[in-house]
């Protein structure tokens, strides 16, 4: 968010008014729909050995993630106009469920409002990035279409002959640093036509392992049935996946297929880092539970660490730091002071023995109805234990089952979603299409440069909105500003 939005925010506090379901189903089908087009120009381009149906089917994929950047344009407008994440966030505080003056629970609930939705999100996003950098880059290295002279032979019926070599020069020798040693020369030689008629001459221009000789034999590929459109110097290994139609040899298309896996692998990690694999939505036996009161915002701190927390303290005056991307403008005012239950997966955090470096799933559950999913560090969870009790045994208590709702300002995102990121997402995908045609040379690497710094612009707008309050308290010399 910038400067203006939150002091728009400050001045104008938004109408508590909760986001409704449609926005959050419209998000999921755009963005189902983004990453399934774009998941589907990479095999494409990859596997699909036919130019022009290939070029058809990617420019069809691209155009559907084109028309859903522009249905979230139109659904934003149509609902008002952008708002600031800030506004959003705040209003998922809304709407209690509980009757004001109402008594307090009993006990925490069994079950929660799943965080699968938010997992999924995470993970979708972080290996959609991936795929869109793998994908631009297989489009930069790749051959959208077979060189015009390797086509007109195609077309001809073309044919790999070892064939006699007539005359040889320009030959010259190449001794790379790694590799083998090779020969590049100028070589004339004698192709033989398909059923009589004379033998004809073209010039190629060989890459042999030893040095080349009058007299001696090559491997072309021609037209036998039209020698006369020239040969090229090689052999199937060298072209016969361009002759097929491939966009790029085995080689390259296995460091593509290494590198989106990579980006997998890195997904993955991710998603355990910030979210864990647990749905945490029905609380067990090993899960504990404390009752508290928030205290608002503020940072955990440790080192060179610092995160993003809602602090949250016990009647024996034990605060515990809920790690959750919640700053200043992302909740009301009312918000402090409120009693709530915190709840914690006990036994992961205990040992650290979680992937994500000591965190433990966690929750916050309001008496007005919402929850708010997070993770607590290892020694908080540790310290909250001499105060908390089993969820399984604070629950038996319970009478019927009150109605909860996930806080999950994320979910609405289609609301908003900046229109430069809406702009920035357009001219990726329109250098995608332009690397589907015959664009050679520089201009080609300058297409694809500028594709992949429009996307890592898209990443960083959308990664940084939801933050702004971090990125402030790092420039401020007390840690956090005003809201």
């Amino acid at each position: 968010m910038s400067s203006a939005d939150h002091a728009t925010t400050a001045a104008a506090p938004p109408a508590l008014r909760r986001v409704g379901a449609a926005p959050r189903r419209a998000g999921a089908y755009f963005g189902a729909l983004g990453l399934a087009a774009l998941a589907a120009v990479l095999p494409l381009w990859l596997f699909c050995s036919e130019p022009e149906p290939r070029r058809t089917a990617i420019l069809v994929a691209l155009g559907c993630a084109l028309a859903c950047v522009g249905a979230i344009a139109v659904f934003q407008r149509a609902a008002g106009g952008r708002r600031t994440y800030a506004a959003v966030a705040v209003a998922e505080f809304s709407g209690a469920t509980g009757e004001p003056g109402a008594a307090e629970p009993d006990g925490p609930p069994r079950v929660l409002p799943s965080r699968r939705g938010m997992q999924g999100r995470s993970f979708a996003w972080s290996l959609g990035v991936c795929t869109a950098l793998v994908t631009l880059l297989a489009l930069v290295i790749g051959a959208p279409q077979r060189p015009e002279p390797m086509q007109r032979i195609a077309d001809a019926g073309a044919e790999f002959a070892h064939v006699r070599v007539e005359k040889v020069s320009d030959v010259q020798f190449h001794d790379p640093s790694k590799g083998h040693d090779y020969y590049t020369s100028t070589a004339v030689v004698r192709l033989a036509p398909k059923a009589g008629g004379r033998p004809v001459t073209a010039t190629v221009h060989p890459v042999t392992p030893d040095r080349p000789r009058a007299g001696g034999k090559v491997s072309v590929l021609y037209a036998p049935a039209h020698p006369g459109l020239g040969a090229l110097a090689g052999d199937e290994r060298s072209l016969g996946a361009a002759l097929e139609g491939s966009t790029m040899g085995t080689g390259r298309v296995l460091i593509i297929g290494i590198a989106w896996a990579a980006g997998l692998v890195l997904s993955v990690v991710g998603l355990s880092l910030r979210h864990g694999f647990r749905s945490f939505s029905r609380l067990g036996g090993t899960d504990m539970a404390v009752r508290g009161t928030c205290l608002g915002p503020g940072f955990w701190q440790r080192d060179s660490q610092k995160q993003m927390c809602l602090k949250v303290v016990t009647a024996s005056s034990r605060t515990a730091h809920f790690l959750a991307a919640v700053g200043e403008e992302h909740v009301p005012d009312s918000l402090t002071g409120q009693q709530l239950w915190l709840c914690w997966a006990a036994r992961s955090g205990a040992d650290g023995g979680r992937s994500s470096g000591g965190d433990t799933p966690a929750a916050l559950v309001s008496d007005d109805g919402w929850v708010m999913h997070g993770t607590l560090k290892a020694d908080d969870a540790q310290m909250m234990a001499a105060e908390g009790v089993s969820v399984e045994k604070a629950a038996a208590g319970n009478g019927e089952s009150r109605a909860l709702r996930l806080w999950d300002p994320h979910s609405a995102w289609p609301l908003y979603v900046a229109p430069s990121v809406l702009v920035l997402a357009a001219v990726l995908i329109g250098c995608a299409a332009l690397l589907t045609f015959d664009i050679t040379g520089v201009w080609r690497w300058v297409t694809g440069i500028a594709g992949a710094v429009a996307g890592l612009a898209l990443v960083l707008l959308v990664t940084a909105a939801p933050h702004a309050s971090k990125f402030r308290a790092a420039m401020s010399e007390g840690g956090t500003n005003p809201a």
